[in-house]
């Protein structure tokens, strides 16, 4: 498969995360960043852009059809590259029955179903949201969920900045494989992705 291009509006933290992460992959030859401009670590691979026009994949960006562009949530030629998109593609992965939770920035709750996430988390209760229990929580860590009634369940968990933006670069390279639609519509593609990319997934029974 030919390397890559991938044009990143810099000025969110999350997209630079990715953009970061994206620029370690070998599958990437060029990175452009929109209205930042690299860190110098980054090297000459990495580049100040004021266009999208022209590059193979966007995130954030604007960019004249037919470039593909990818989200976090709805909209974009590939969504949900963030954590409700894992946390779906879990559910695939697992099987029909699975609970879906992940955790969002909150003050813990103490009503509601109850999720055993690895240490450090632990047990969080969470609110169900369009399919999805969210689990709120203090501090840096994130963790995603899907999780049988017999207690099979895949987790991920890790900081909060680096899982979203391993979800999201990941989201990237579905669409340079010609991916189209949500990411748990190609899930085992985007689980192996996301594992190639860094994150690690539990799998306990």
């Amino acid at each position: 498969m030919p390397l890559i291009r991938v044009a990143v509006d810099g000025t969110d933290p999350v997209r630079f995360r990715a953009a970061s992460t994206l620029l370690a992959d070998p599958r990437v030859d060029r990175v452009g960043l929109i209205g930042r401009k690299p860190p110098a670590a980054w090297g000459s691979r990495a580049a100040a852009i004021t266009s999208a026009d022209g590059w193979d994949v966007t995130v954030g960006t604007d960019a004249a059809p037919p470039t593909p562009d990818v989200t976090v949530g709805p909209g974009g030629a590939v969504s949900w590259a963030g954590p409700t998109g894992l946390a779906r593609a879990l559910g695939v992965r697992l099987g029909v029955g699975s609970a879906l939770a992940g955790t969002v920035v909150g003050d813990p709750i103490h009503s509601g179903p109850r999720f055993g996430f690895p240490p450090p988390l632990g047990w969080l209760h969470g609110r169900q949201v369009e399919g999805i229990h969210h689990c709120p929580v203090r501090g840096s860590v994130a963790g995603v969920m899907a999780t049988q009634p017999d207690g099979a369940s895949l987790v991920a968990v890790d900081d909060r900045q680096f899982l979203d933006g391993v979800l999201l670069a990941a989201g990237v390279l579905l669409a340079s494989g010609g991916h189209r639609g949500p990411v748990w519509e190609a899930a085992a593609d985007y689980l192996d992705l996301i594992v190639e990319l860094g994150l690690v997934l539990a799998d306990r029974a």
